[in-house]
């Protein structure tokens, strides 16, 4: 079955708009008490299909624990590279120190050896050409070498970055409070 079938499948099934919501003004960021509408720009339309097409690949759902395996998974395989989009997963690993630690672990130490599906600098139309043991091959196992400790320090740093990005509504708030009461 083609990726693009496949991505039909994981959209009915997790109850995701048509073309994961690409052509939609808005997206929904369902939290534990409210629900964050945010605008879906353009370039978050461009990677949508790249993020779902991890989903597939790493076998995860779109719960919060899938949600942070899969952005511990894109940063590990680089996908910080790419601003402004690299702060959704950046934020979901920070709310996965919270939530879910050991998806981040088992995400980014699996990213490692990966390479990542942006990468590839494959356009849309011919990515889902493909089926999902071709893009295994062009994927998995295909990153660069390295120590475990090596691993572990990136690890750390950007689960670090990751809480940065997660509190600093927090902290902005903090450093108002302190600047206006002081």
């Amino acid at each position: 079955m083609k990726l693009k079938e496949q991505l039909d499948n994981f959209y009915t099934r997790y109850n995701i708009p048509k073309n994961g919501g690409e052509d939609d003004k808005f997206f929904i960021v369902p939290l534990s008490f409210f629900n964050l509408k945010l605008p879906n720009l353009a370039w978050r339309k461009r990677m949508l299909h790249v993020h779902d097409l991890e989903h597939i690949l790493n076998n995860q759902d779109t719960t919060w624990k899938g949600e942070i395996f899969i952005a511990s998974w894109e940063i590990a395989t680089g996908f910080w590279r790419y601003f402004p989009v690299c702060i959704f997963p950046l934020w979901t690993m920070g709310l996965g120190l919270w939530k879910h630690p050991h998806a981040i672990y088992r995400g980014f130490m699996k990213g490692c050896r990966d390479k990542g599906i942006a990468s590839l600098n494959m356009p849309k139309s011919e990515i889902l050409e493909y089926d999902l043991f071709q893009l295994k091959d062009l994927v998995e196992g295909k990153a660069p070498k390295h120590s475990q400790t090596f691993y572990r320090f990136l690890l750390y740093l950007f689960s670090l970055v990751g809480e940065l990005v997660f509190l600093s509504p927090l902290i902005v708030l903090m450093l108002l409070f302190f600047i206006i009461f002081s």
